[in-house]
């Protein structure tokens, strides 16, 4: 180890010394330099002191450097834990700007299968809304256009029954009509006969009693005549009263006309319900563009959110990028003043130990 040292003859103060130390011949040179010029400095400033105590004045300001310079380096250690710091906040901003990043990209996700579903749901609602409204058109049209048939049918079909009943009827009143007519021929003619049986009574009253017998004859059969007439008008009157029943059977048939009629109010009402389905129809496909509308401005909502979301990133990640390159700065800053300090404490650290060692050895 003794072969490792180095020996030199310096010149401090005006005194020479053999320096011994590990370092350099020309280092230990410059070391010995350094002091002779702070004592020589020490002396100018303090003219009336004498070597040991300007040696001992040099050596604490020596120290005082020393100790300046360790907490310079306490201090760039300080800088150095606040540049971790500072690198460990860059990395937290790096994580939260790739989390923000991540969050926007689940919500653009999320906005888009929401969007897909939204548009999704719209087109189902619509299809539903469409099939009902098909199918309740199909069954109002298929329920009006049955009962309209059913009624025309009826309709036709009482139709039809009450011109055949009013056609017997009118056969009927006009059959009825010939026999009145016929029975009152019968009737006159039975007058005429009977008139002229009661001129031939007279006469034969007029002519002589033996005709007597006859007349009592004569008006026997006048008897059966008028039993015949009054028979006839018993059957006029049966005529009337069938003319009378043939009356309230037209009124029955004016009152199944007054049916028909009201069977044709009610098919207008059938066709007051399809208006009113058409309306319905008309209101489900109104309340299906409001549930889209709604839809739409859900859509707009999440689109908003979704923009202020980029927005807060953007800004984020903005602020994040700012605060990173401030880090950097200070960051790239703090390691060139380490990297000066610390060249500068090795080298004050290597010229005190060499001084120590040369009062050592000169001790």
């Amino acid at each position: 180890m003794e072969a490792e040292r180095t020996r030199v003859t310096v010149d401090i103060f005006g005194q020479q010394y053999r320096l011994t130390g590990h370092a350099s011949a020309e280092h230990i040179r410059r070391v010995a330099e350094a002091v002779d010029d702070y004592m020589n400095r020490m002396a100018r400033q303090f003219p009336r002191l004498d070597m040991p105590r300007i040696a001992v004045l040099t050596a604490v300001h020596m120290t005082d450097e020393v100790i300046r310079l360790r907490e310079e380096a306490a201090r760039l250690r300080q800088e150095a834990e606040r540049r971790r710091k500072a690198e460990e906040e860059l990395a937290e901003a790096r994580a939260e700007i790739d989390r923000l990043l991540a969050e926007r990209e689940r919500l653009r996700q999320e906005m888009a299968a929401e969007r897909q579903r939204a548009q999704e749901e719209a087109a189902q609602r619509r299809r539903e809304a469409d099939q009902r409204l098909a199918a309740a058109e199909a069954d109002w049209r298929r329920m009006y256009e049955e009962r309209e048939a059913e009624l025309r049918r009826e309709a036709e079909a009482r139709e039809a029954a009450l011109e055949q009943q009013i056609a017997e009827l009118r056969r009927e009143a006009e059959e009825r009509e010939r026999e009145a007519a016929g029975l009152r021929e019968r009737a006159e003619a039975a007058e005429r006969e009977a008139e002229e049986r009661r001129n031939d009574a007279e006469q034969a009253g007029r002519e002589a009693g033996e005709l007597r017998g006859r007349v009592r004859q004569l008006e026997q059969k006048l008897r059966e005549l008028q039993g015949s007439f009054e028979r006839l008008t018993r059957e006029r009157d049966e005529q009337a009263g069938r003319a009378l029943r043939l009356e309230e059977r037209i009124r029955e048939l004016e009152l199944a006309a007054a049916e028909a009629e009201e069977w044709r109010a009610r098919a207008g009402a059938l066709e007051e319900e399809r208006r009113q389905a058409d309306a319905r129809a008309a209101e489900w496909a109104a309340k299906f563009e409001a549930e889209a509308g709604r839809a739409r401005a859900e859509a707009d909502a999440l689109r908003g959110k979704l923009e202020a979301v980029e927005e807060q990133l953007r800004q984020a990640k903005d602020g994040a990028e700012s605060r990173i390159a401030e880090l950097e700065e200070a960051y790239d800053r703090l390691n060139v003043e380490h990297t000066r300090l610390k060249e500068e404490y090795a080298k004050l650290q290597n010229e005190f130990n060499e001084w120590i060692e040369l009062i050592e050895s000169n001790g």
